[in-house]
């Protein structure tokens, strides 16, 4: 599952050349999200790929929309789904934040 940091690090590196600088400074920290294994790394995954599949559609760049709908695949299998659960109500919060009563 590093295929995905690693995409994301690749396409950082592109996005900036290109002068696309917010895409440039958030894929490292999507990629940073996956490789902690943070609880909110899928959601934040879900949340920039589709951003770049819409991006992609919009502007006819179809690689793009095309790395980003097969990462969106990726993230569906088995492997992905243990390296980085689905949100579960519970499991969101550190146990015993007493923020949430």
């Amino acid at each position: 599952m590093g295929a995905l940091a690693g995409g994301l690090l690749l396409y950082a590196a592109l996005a900036l050349a290109a002068h696309r600088w917010i895409s440039g400074l958030v894929a490292p920290l999507v990629a940073a999200l996956l490789i902690a294994r943070h609880p909110r790394a899928r959601f934040s995954a879900y949340v920039f790929f589709s951003a770049l599949a819409v991006r992609g559609l919009v502007a006819g760049a179809w690689a793009l929309a095309l790395f980003a709908g097969a990462a969106i695949v990726v993230m569906q299998t088995p492997p992905a789904v243990r390296a980085w659960p689905r949100v579960a109500l519970g499991r969101t919060r550190p146990a015993g934040d007493a923020s949430s009563t």
